[in-house]
């Protein structure tokens, strides 16, 4: 599945434009001209790094953006490794559910894009994988220093991140200041990564505009929505059927929601399950909801589903079933507790994820017709063009003709269908492994 991936990679028109801009860079670095590079593109500076020196060196503006779309896959597998390394020694019918999670939902689709969200999604991830490991301050530093170059609005989610990833660790009865006296060292070396991720930043802002901030972004910020329009982006972000979370990766969403409830339920018993990290999570996507439901493009279109929101939900997700392993098991085990179930557990695995192949080898044909199955929707950067604009993308996002119907209805061609197969397979590999990862140890001897 890999290799079909591999063979696979698909450059995006965002990674065109970050492209085109490489020369222009280049060209303002030989003439010595460090203050208004006007070539030098709004992009953050994560995909320049290795860019520009590949660039540098001769390679094709073709074979870079390969090179960032392999780069997309790696992190993917790296994310994967990443997760079960974590959760495993917690729980391993948990670790097991994370990897089914991870690989049933959009991250099929953008393990071979060129846009930056994969990458961005690892590192946040790893981020979170290292405080929660108890790795030493310089790892966490690099990790949020690495994060914070991905996305100019990341600062906010790494402080979150590492706050409670710190709350994770508070034991039973431990002052919030003996906490903060243990964790003292990775919340230092977060917080120098993250002023170092602002400092250039500020850096390469003043390099492309001759000011500390990215006048195009503050630019397409003046194009965001109303109150009403707001509210209905919050909303879609995660129920709409052609770009909410629910409906292009349910499983992720559904261990979301039962999770605060499997911990309720323990604390009902009696159990000293602490509120504090779903606190934080919940305070991270409340965030996280609200700044893209501002924003002009909510869901990162044109893209497959809902782009923007991808960066963190692995780092959520981990945080969450690490600190509440036990609660997630509770979860896990009666799905599986019979063949049947095992088995119908298999069945949806594979039903929500066959879309998502479908997508993979098929886009041009799957994302166009979503993008303009009503007609184009207009830029809002005029008065005149607002309130169309925002109408159209309501009715993209709630009505049909639904992407994920018309992605299923590619499965049988020629070339998916080999792919479709292969996820089936893996995924009945999957929902085999977690039903005999929860076997008692007698019982799989």
């Amino acid at each position: 599945m890999l290799g079909a991936l591999a063979r696979y990679v698909y450059r995006e028109a965002d990674t065109e434009q970050l492209l085109g801009s490489l020369d222009g860079i280049l060209g303002c670095f030989s003439e010595g001209r460090w203050v208004h590079c006007t070539n030098a593109g709004k992009w953050p500076l994560f995909q320049y790094l290795p860019a520009l020196p590949l660039r540098w060196l001769g390679m094709s503006l073709e074979g870079i953006g390969r090179v960032l779309s392999y780069f997309s896959l790696a992190a993917f597998v790296a994310l994967l490794v990443v997760s079960w390394r974590t959760l495993a020694p917690r729980s391993r019918p948990v670790a097991v559910m994370a990897e089914l999670v991870l690989c049933s939902g959009l991250f099929i689709h953008y393990s071979n894009r060129s846009f930056g969200e994969m990458v961005s999604a690892f590192l946040s991830a790893a981020l979170a994988a290292a405080w929660l490991r108890r790795r030493g301050a310089g790892l966490v530093a690099v990790l949020a220093f690495l994060t914070s170059l991905t996305k100019e609005t990341a600062f906010p989610f790494i402080g979150l991140i590492g706050v409670t990833c710190a709350a994770v660790h508070r034991a039973p009865g431990t002052s919030w200041l003996a906490l903060l006296r243990a964790e003292r060292n990775r919340l230092l070396g977060a917080a120098l990564g993250t002023v170092l991720g602002l400092a250039l930043f500020v850096a390469a802002n003043f390099f492309r505009y001759g000011l500390p901030y990215n006048i195009t972004y503050f630019q397409e910020a003046s194009w965001g929505p109303s109150l009403a329009f707001q509210l209905e982006n919050s909303v879609a972000l995660w129920l709409a059927p052609n770009a909410g979370l629910l409906f292009f990766w349910p499983l992720l969403v559904l261990m979301l929601v039962a999770l605060p409830v499997a911990v309720w339920k323990q604390r009902r018993e009696g159990a000293t399950v602490g509120w504090e990290p779903l606190g934080g999570l919940g305070v991270m996507i409340v965030l996280l909801t609200v700044f893209l439901a501002r924003w002009w493009a909510p869901f990162g279109w044109w893209a497959w589903g809902s782009r923007l929101i991808l960066p963190w939900m692995p780092a959520v997700l981990l945080v969450a079933l690490y600190a509440y392993a036990e609660a997630a098991e509770s979860l896990i085990r009666p799905l599986v507790a019979t063949r049947v179930r095992a088995g119908v557990l298999t069945l949806v695995l594979i039903a929500v994820t066959l879309p998502h192949v479908a997508s993979i080898f098929r886009s041009n044909e799957i994302i166009h017709t979503a993008m303009t199955s009503r007609g184009e929707c207009v830029t809002p950067n005029t008065p005149a063009t607002h309130e169309p604009y925002y109408r159209c993308i309501r009715m993209l996002a709630w009505e049909g003709p639904f992407t994920l119907a018309n992605a299923y209805s590619f499965v049988p061609h020629p070339q998916v269908r080999l792919r479709a197969l292969l996820a089936t397979l893996l995924a009945a590999v999957g929902g085999a492994w977690l039903w005999r990862v929860t076997r008692p140890s007698s019982a799989r001897a």
